[in-house]
Parts: structure tokens; C-alpha cells; sequence
């Protein structure tokens, strides 16, 4: 028999393998598009100038943001969040809610 028991088992592992970082920026968009979307986690989002809407994304082991159109209805960039900078947009959309709460 082969690696795998059965075709479930060999779904389960190929589900778990994780792609890295540099595997992720080497796709074309449209499958960087569809990985995020079939494998991300979304942490937030936020509307720029009634645009763009920004999201954070988990992927694994990594972060990315992604920015989708409003007026073509695409994503139009997915870049991976390495500087501290970046998150500055979400930690203050935190921090308004959070005081919005109190």
C-alpha cells in the first residue's frame, strides 16, 4: 500500500502542511487571493477614504493585509504585515472600540 491508509488520511495531511511566507509572496495574485481566502483568518478590517476596505489576515504561521477595491471589486494587493507601522491602523481601531465600551 501506499503513504497514505485511506484518501481521508491523505486529505488531513496534506491539509496541515502550512505554507511560508516566501512560498506565499512567490504566487500569482489570483492564488495568493485564493489561498487567503480558503486558509486566512480575518482579524479586522477597515474602510480607507470609502475605497479600499483593508483586512488583517492570519495565514499559519504569518500575517497579511489585504486591500480589496470598492469600486472594481477585487483585491488589488496582499502584502504580509513585517513592520511594526502596519499595525498601527489596527491597534487604533482597537483602542477607539475599547474606549467606545467604556
Amino acid at each position: 500500500m501506499g503513504l497514505f491508509e485511506t484518501e481521508w488520511e491523505k486529505f488531513l495531511t496534506l491539509m496541515s502542511i502550512k505554507m511560508t511566507v516566501q512560498e506565499f509572496l512567490s504566487l500569482p495574485m489570483d492564488e495568493k487571493t485564493n489561498y487567503m481566502w480558503d486558509n486566512g483568518i480575518c482579524h479586522g478590517q477597515r474602510l480607507i477614504d470609502n475605497s479600499y476596505i483593508v483586512c488583517i489576515f492570519s495565514l499559519g504561521e504569518f500575517f497579511v493585509e489585504a486591500r480589496y477595491s470598492c469600486s472594481n471589486n477585487k483585491v488589488d494587493a496582499i502584502l504580509p504585515l513585517n513592520e511594526i507601522l502596519v499595525w498601527e491602523g489596527y491597534v487604533d481601531r482597537v483602542l477607539r472600540q475599547g474606549l467606545q465600551l467604556s
